[in-house]
């Protein structure tokens, strides 16, 4: 197993439904969580889990770390968001992906349940990556129409 990268389903209709509030200014907090290989999160995952997470070492603990640099803007006839790299420091990390997850969503969903942790999107690194007692970083592409992680065309 492994995590599949994709745009979860149902961040989707959670943007429409006014969920999810990127920005600068009273926006969200979203954070990225590391998972093992042994994850099978993917576009049906619907909320963060702590199932098949990385241990807590260094500065990461589970939930995982804070995403800044959360900038919505638009490239040509794509809206898109970007975050800053973020780092865990002095940590022992073997993680094959992620997940970005809402910590603190804007709004509930459509039955007015609220939403706890809901997922974005995840990311698969296509192989194990590592740190030992250093810093583990997941670095972000390009924040352009054909690159950023969050693109809506």
């Amino acid at each position: 197993m492994a995590p599949t990268q994709a745009m979860c389903t149902t961040f989707k209709k959670e943007l429409l439904l006014g969920v999810h509030r990127f920005g600068t200014n009273s926006a969200d907090t979203f954070k990225l969580a590391l998972y093992t290989s042994s994850t099978s999160i993917g576009a049906a995952t619907t909320a963060f889990t702590s199932s098949n997470e990385v241990s807590n070492s260094g500065t990461y603990s589970s939930g995982g770390g804070s995403l800044t640099g959360v900038a919505p803007s638009v490239s040509s006839t794509t809206a898109l968001t970007d975050f800053a790299n973020v780092e865990f420091t002095s940590a022992t990390i073997t993680a094959r992906g992620a997940m970005i997850y809402n910590s603190t969503p804007s709004a509930n969903d459509e039955s007015g349940s609220s939403l706890t942790n809901p997922a974005v999107c995840v990311l698969d690194f296509s192989s194990d990556k590592t740190s030992t007692a250093g810093t583990f970083t997941v670095a972000f592409p390009t924040a352009d129409a054909s690159n950023a992680i969050i693109r809506i065309a």
